[in-house]
């Protein structure tokens, strides 16, 4: 699929950034817009230890691919 993207827990912050930067967004950016349409008050330096530590939630995930106009799929390993 186009725009179709595969994440790694191994380097998802720098994917992250990467899916980011093509929308010419920045991560300061994309965490104030987290904040602004989920109502949240979570700081960039939080963000960063969480994708650094891969501690965050796949609900905080899907807010940030939400932003980045993405979705989450599941498929089946072939």
């Amino acid at each position: 699929m186009e725009n179709e993207y595969r994440l790694e827990t191994d380097n998802l912050k720098e994917q992250i950034k990467y899916l980011a930067a093509l929308q010419g967004i920045t991560m300061s950016k994309l965490k104030d817009e987290v904040n602004i349409k989920y109502n949240k008050t979570d700081s960039i330096g939080n963000l960063g230890n969480k994708l650094r530590n891969k501690t965050f939630r796949v609900s905080e995930l899907a807010e940030i691919l939400d932003i980045l106009n993405y979705e989450i799929i599941l498929r089946k390993k072939s």
